[in-house]
C-alpha cells in the first residue's frame, strides 16, 4: 500500500504556515514567522517519509529561546 499528500497550492501553504505560526507561539511563548515552501508526506508499507522544506524568521532573542527549550544549549 502506498499513500501520498502533498500540498501545492499557495492557499494551502499559508493557512498550514499559520497554523504551524500559532502552534509555535502557544508552546513556546516565541513569536516565529513559519513559511512552509513545500510539503510532501508518503506512506508506504507502515513507514512514513516526511519532508517540509519551511523558512522562519525570529529574532535572535526567541531564537536562544527556542534553542534552550530543545536543550540544545
Amino acid at each position: 500500500m502506498f499513500d501520498e499528500m502533498k500540498i501545492c497550492t499557495n492557499f494551502m501553504r499559508g493557512m498550514v504556515s499559520k497554523v504551524i505560526s500559532g502552534a509555535l507561539k502557544k508552546k513556546t511563548g516565541c513569536n516565529v514567522a513559519v513559511q512552509l515552501n513545500d510539503l510532501n508526506a508518503k506512506v508506504k508499507d507502515g513507514k512514513a517519509h516526511v519532508h517540509l522544506d519551511i523558512d522562519a524568521e525570529l529574532n535572535q532573542e526567541e531564537l536562544m529561546k527556542l534553542i534552550a527549550i530543545m536543550g540544545l544549549n
